[in-house]
């Protein structure tokens, strides 16, 4: 896979300010891959200056342009749609990748199993973020996610073999274009952001399709530069998160785990949040039922299209142990 041309897809909201500083970074690493690498910047009806700064200051990135305001998901789609290449990796504006990045996360796809490679993010102090490698455990009835450290990284990571991932984040990570249109890319159920590049991953999943975690390769991600935070207050963030988790658990738990741990729990906690003067959890909840019928259509289509293995079974599978040779 050396050889492999790639193409890189920014999505970009009112981000001038951000890919001027993020740009360099990404147009460094594209020149050090020996490969093609062309540079895709979906602008999803930007208000500020960031078409006129891309056209003027880097007329080589192929600009694509909304016209009204659609949101992540459909901002990735276009740039799909418009990539030239069969390897894409999506980066969020904010994310400054490290010259060598590109390679690391390419040579995982000789697999013809491999759907998408995560690199190792860190913040803007140079500290792993825990979305580098995405390690989960189903407690009491919803997903919880697993610590780990650089040290068991180091441990069981070395060239020749990789580390299993739940999911790569969609603010960085590598995948096969064709494999991300088979599974209809991310869902329009997770608009506006949050929990759809779980969802795809899981997807992928169920198809016997892999993700894994490449430390060799690196970005940074500062999230003082947060682009949703600059759009949405803090409350509604958390909403939305609750929401698109509950979405998630409803799509992929077995029926068993939903009935007899998670909705249980679930009536348990609801009270106990109001108790606390919580009201998000409710909020979250009751707008995720108010599109339980889609919710449960995707469910029966997902069990008709794709594997029937269970969220639970794909974490129990993704034991880190079982590190796969190239």
């Amino acid at each position: 896979m050396d050889s492999v041309a790639v193409s890189i897809i920014i999505p970009n909201y009112n981000g001038e300010e951000i890919l001027g500083k993020t740009l360099p970074s990404v147009l460094e690493a594209a020149d050090a891959y020996p490969v093609k690498c062309e540079i895709i910047v979906v602008d999803d009806a930007s208000q500020d200056e960031s078409v006129n700064m891309i056209t003027e200051d880097f007329p080589e990135i192929k600009l694509v342009r909304h016209e009204i305001n659609q949101g992540f998901s459909e901002a990735v789609h276009s740039g799909v749609q418009a990539s030239a290449y069969e390897i894409i990796i999506l980066l969020n504006s904010d994310v400054r990748p490290e010259p060598n990045f590109i390679a690391p996360l390419v040579r995982w796809f000789d697999r013809e199993d491999t759907f998408s490679v995560s690199p190792l993010v860190l913040d803007h102090l140079g500290q792993p973020h825990m979305v580098s490698w995405n390690l989960v455990e189903i407690v009491r009835g919803k997903m919880r996610r697993r610590k780990w450290s650089m040290e068991e990284v180091q441990l069981l990571g070395h060239p020749d073999r990789a580390i299993k991932n739940l999911y790569a984040s969609g603010g960085s990570m590598a995948c096969k274009k064709e494999m991300f249109l088979q599974l209809g890319g991310f869902l329009s159920l997770y608009r506006p952001f949050y929990s759809e590049d779980l969802d795809l991953g899981i997807r992928a999943w169920r198809r016997g399709w892999q993700t894994f975690f490449d430390p060799e390769s690196k970005v940074v991600h500062d999230h003082q530069q947060a682009t949703i935070g600059r759009f949405y207050s803090k409350r509604d963030i958390r909403v939305v998160r609750h929401r698109n988790r509950f979405f998630s658990l409803w799509l992929h738990l077995s029926t068993s785990t939903l009935i007899f741990s998670h909705i249980p729990w679930t009536l348990f906690r609801l009270p106990w949040r109001l108790f606390r003067m919580d009201t998000v959890y409710a909020l979250a909840l009751f707008k995720a039922l108010s599109n339980l019928g889609e919710v449960l259509k995707l469910r029966g289509d997902l069990r008709r299209e794709q594997n029937s293995r269970s969220l639970e079974k794909i974490i129990e599978d993704l034991d880190p142990l079982r590190a796969p040779e190239l």
